[in-house]
C-alpha cells in the first residue's frame, strides 16, 4: 500500500498495477524497482557510487531499507511515511532487534529529515 494525501489514506501500491498488466499481457514482469538489485547496480554505475560508502534514505522498511541492506548500503529510516515507530518497536520485539528478511532494521532512524540535517551539522562541528 501507499499513503496518499494529507489524511494518509491507504491505497493500492504499484504492485496492483503490475499484476493487472501481467494478467492482461500474459507475461511475467521483471522487477527493477526497490528493492531490486538491478536498480542498485544501475544507480551505482551511473553515479559512480561505492555502496559501502552510500546511505539510502527512505520511509519504508519493506522497500527502502530492504533496498539499502540488500544492496550493501547503510540505510536510514525516516518516520514521516509508511513505517511508524510502533511498527519498528513491534518488529524489534519480535526479532530481538534483527528485523526480518522482508523488513530489515535500518542503520539509523530519524523522526524527520530535519534530524538528519542536525546530525550532519553536529558532525561538521566535531
Amino acid at each position: 500500500f501507499d499513503l496518499v494525501g494529507v489524511d494518509a489514506r491507504h491505497l493500492p501500491g504499484n504492485g496492483a498495477l503490475v499484476k493487472a498488466l501481467e494478467h492482461c499481457s500474459q507475461r511475467k514482469a521483471v522487477c527493477v524497482g526497490k528493492p531490486s538489485p538491478l536498480l542498485a547496480e544501475l544507480i551505482a554505475k551511473d553515479h559512480n557510487l561505492d555502496p559501502n560508502r552510500t546511505l539510502f534514505v527512505g520511509d519504508r522498511l519493506d522497500t527502502d531499507v530492504r533496498f539499502g541492506v540488500e544492496s550493501g548500503m547503510q540505510s536510514a529510516l525516516v518516520l514521516t511515511g509508511c513505517t511508524t515507530s510502533e511498527k519498528v518497536v513491534d518488529i524489534c520485539k519480535e526479532t530481538k532487534g534483527n528485523g526480518t528478511e522482508e523488513e530489515p532494521m535500518p542503520t539509523i532512524i530519524f523522526a524527520h529529515m530535519g534530524e538528519m540535517m542536525l546530525l550532519e551539522d553536529a558532525c561538521k562541528d566535531a
